[in-house]
Formats: C-alpha cells, structure tokens, sequence
C-alpha cells in the first residue's frame, strides 16, 4: 500500500512545531521524492570564536535535512529515528546562511541510508554527513 507523500506545507509547519529543533529557525527551500534541502540562516548562538558557525550546527543541519527527506518519502504519519551520523568538516561558514541538502541513497524495511551536504548559497561545501535512521513506526 503505497502513502501519501508529504507535501512542502507540510514539511514547512512541521519544522516550525518541531521544538527539537526551533532555536535554528530552519527553513524548507526545496523538497522532491529522494532529496531535502533546507536553510539555516546565521545567528550569533551558533558563532565559535572568529566567525565561524559551530559543528554541532552543521550536524543538527544534516540530521534535520534527512528527516524532511525520510518525512516526505514515508509520509507525516511515519517516522524514523537517527540511528549514525558521521560527519566530516571541508571548510568554515562564516556569518551566512548554510544550506543543507539531503537525500536518501537506500530506503529499506528498517533502515534508512542517506548523505548530506552543507553549503554556502554559491555552493561551496562546508561538511559532508553519511546519515542512518531507523523506522520507527
């Protein structure tokens, strides 16, 4: 039985109620059936010293970029849990939004595959994540 797709609305106000993640003000830019990118916009929260935005963004990012991508796929009635993230660092972001797209490489019974990458608005990589989650309803 296939399930309804979630829609970018929906995504969008989900991301708002999602108190988890609600001090990153992240924002749905685009969604298809495989891939997820949102934006998080700079805040002075998330400056380590000399101007660069902090890893544990970068990671909460990549995990809540999957989650939209595995949202969509499954539908707003399914979830999934974050099960691995790996990160790598390439390079700083400093004062700017950081946009992060995700996208699922194997959607399996009980697990989830997926990478993500954080990047400037031009494209420049910032951090590379290999993601797992595990269904969880």
């Amino acid at each position: 039985m296939s399930q309804r797709k979630a829609s970018k609305r929906e995504l969008q106000a989900l991301l708002k109620r999602a108190r988890f993640v609600s001090g990153y003000s992240f924002r749905l830019v685009s969604v298809s059936n495989q891939e997820c990118t949102i934006a998080m916009p700079f805040r002075r929260a998330m400056e380590r010293p000399g101007g660069t935005v902090n890893g544990p963004a970068f990671m909460t990012a990549a995990d809540c970029a999957m989650w939209m991508a595995i949202k969509r796929h499954l539908g707003m009635h399914h979830d999934a849990v974050t099960y691995e993230l790996n990160t790598a660092f390439l390079n700083a972001a400093r004062r700017e939004t950081v946009y992060c797209t995700a996208r699922i490489l194997k959607m399996g019974r009980r697990s989830i595959y997926g990478v993500a990458e954080c990047h400037g608005k031009k494209g420049n990589l910032f951090s590379h994540h290999t993601l797992t989650y595990v269904r969880a309803s």
